[in-house]
C-alpha cells in the first residue's frame, strides 16, 4: 500500500458530524427507496447511508482535496471503495449499537429534539442543497442519521464503563512517567538582518559558525550544572525562552498533563537518566538539550497515565465485545448501496468529454457528408473547420 495513502487511511471513518466545520461536493448518485443496509430491528436508509458519506467526503477532502478517490490503495481497492467499506461498517456499528438503546436506559430528550430542525438546517446549509437534492436526502433522513448517532455514542461509552479491566506489571511499568528539567541552548535562529535592516537568511558558513558557537556556549553550561550551579538559575539564563523547563513524559515521551509528545532524542535520553544526574549534550532538530532526571517517578503523571491506559484497555475490550456480537447477527446490503461509489470529479469529467467528443465527431461526420456534392475547396475548408471543432 502506498504510504501516504496508509497515512490518509490512518484517519479513520469515526462519525464526526461538526455540522459548522462541514463542506461537502455532490456524488450525483440519488437515494433509492429501498434501504442502503438491513438489520434486525431498524434499517440504514439509502438516504441516511449518502448523507454520512458525504460528510466523511468532505472532511479528506478538506485535507487531500478531491482528487483522492480513484488513487489505488491496495490491489485493485481505491480509496474511495476503502472509505465506502468504513462508512458501511461504521453505519452497521452505529445502527447496532443505537438498537441497544433501550437496554442501556439510553433516550433523546424532547429538548435536544427540539434542536434538530438547526441541524437539518445546518447540514443543507454547509453540505450544499445541490448535494441533498441530487442525493433525494430527507429531512428525516438527516434526523434520523443525528440521532442514530447521539444514541450510539451514549450507549457505546456506557459499554466501556462497564469493562472491568487490569493493567499487566509492564502496561504498568510502560505508564511510569519520569520529571526532568532541561535547558536549551536553540540552532533554529538561522536568519539575520542585512545592511538595510530586512531579514535574510544565512549562507552555509555562518549558520555553521552559529551552530559552533551555540555548542560551546551548551559545553559551558554543561560544565557550570556539573559543578553544581542552580539548574534553574542557569536555565534562566542561558535557554530557549520558549523552550519550557520541566516535563514529565511515558517511556514513548508522551506527557499526559500537556497532551503533547517529545521528540525521539530528547526522551530517549531522558530515559537513561537516574534520580539527581545530568546528561551530555543532546543534540535534537530545536537545539542542543542538558537535561536533568527530577524523578524517576512524577506520580501525579503517572496516575493520569495509568488512567489513560486504563480507558485505552477499556475501549478496546469494548470495541471487541461489539464487534463479535455485529458478527453473529446477519445484516445485508442493498444492490444500490452495494452499486454506490466514491470517484474524483476528474473521471466523471473525462467521461463527459469523451461523450462530448463522440457527439463532436458524429456531427462533424454528418457535415461531410451533406456537403459533398459542393465544390473540393469548400469541402476542404468545412473539414478543417470539423477537425478544429473535434480539437
Amino acid at each position: 500500500m502506498n504510504r501516504k495513502m496508509k497515512k490518509v487511511l490512518s484517519m479513520g471513518t469515526a462519525c464526526v458530524l461538526a455540522v459548522s466545520l462541514m463542506t461537502g461536493c455532490s456524488s450525483g448518485q440519488s437515494a433509492s427507496a429501498d434501504p442502503a443496509i438491513t438489520m434486525e430491528g431498524r434499517n440504514v436508509s439509502m438516504g441516511e447511508a449518502l448523507l454520512y458519506t458525504e460528510v466523511m467526503k468532505s472532511q479528506y477532502e478538506s485535507y487531500y482535496g478531491d482528487q483522492i478517490w480513484d488513487m489505488e490503495v491496495s490491489d485493485g481497492v481505491t480509496f474511495g471503495q476503502s472509505v465506502k467499506d468504513g462508512v458501511t461498517e461504521d453505519l452497521v456499528k452505529m445502527n447496532y449499537l443505537a438498537s441497544l438503546a433501550e437496554q442501556y436506559d439510553v433516550s433523546v430528550s424532547d429538548e435536544e429534539k427540539a434542536n434538530y430542525d438547526t441541524y437539518v438546517s445546518n447540514f443543507k446549509q454547509n453540505l450544499g442543497e445541490d448535494v441533498i437534492s441530487e442525493n433525494n436526502i430527507t429531512d428525516d433522513d438527516i434526523r434520523n442519521l443525528i440521532e442514530m448517532n447521539a444514541i450510539s455514542n451514549t450507549v457505546y461509552q456506557k459499554i466501556i464503563n462497564e469493562m472491568t479491566v487490569e493493567l499487566t506489571d509492564e502496561e504498568t511499568e510502560n505508564a511510569r512517567c519520569i520529571k526532568v528539567q532541561h535547558i536549551l541552548i536553540p540552532t533554529t535562529e538561522t536568519t539575520k538582518e542585512d545592511e538595510n535592516g530586512d531579514t535574510v537568511d544565512m549562507t552555509d558558513e555562518e549558520i555553521t559558525a552559529y551552530k559552533e558557537q551555540q555548542y560551546a556556549t551548551a559545553e559551558e553550561v554543561l560544565q557550570k550544572a556539573q559543578a553544581g550551579e542552580d539548574f534553574k538559575t542557569l536555565a534562566d539564563e542561558y535557554s530557549s525562552e520558549n523552550a519550557g523547563f520541566e516535563f514529565s513524559f511515558d517511556r514513548n515521551g508522551y506527557s499526559y498533563s500537556q497532551q503533547s509528545s517529545m521528540v525521539e532524542p530528547f526522551y530517549t535520553a531522558a530515559w537513561e537518566l537516574s534520580e539527581g544526574e545530568i546528561s551530555g549534550i543532546v543534540e535534537t532538530e530545536y537545539g542542543y538539550h542538558i537535561i536533568k532526571c527530577v524523578s524517576e517517578n512524577d506520580e501525579t503523571e503517572t496516575a493520569q497515565a495509568i488512567s489513560s491506559a486504563q480507558s485505552t484497555k477499556k475501549q478496546s475490550a469494548a470495541d471487541d465485545q461489539i464487534q463479535a456480537d455485529i458478527d453473529a447477527k446477519t445484516y445485508t446490503l442493498s444492490e444500490a448501496w452495494k452499486n454506490y461509489t466514491i470517484t474524483s470529479p476528474a473521471a466523471e469529467t473525462t467521461a463527459e468529454s469523451d461523450t462530448t467528443a463522440d457527439s463532436t465527431e458524429t456531427s462533424a461526420d454528418t457535415t461531410a457528408d451533406s456537403s459533398a456534392d459542393t465544390t473540393a475547396e469548400t469541402t476542404t475548408e468545412s473539414e478543417t473547420e470539423s477537425e478544429t471543432a473535434a480539437e
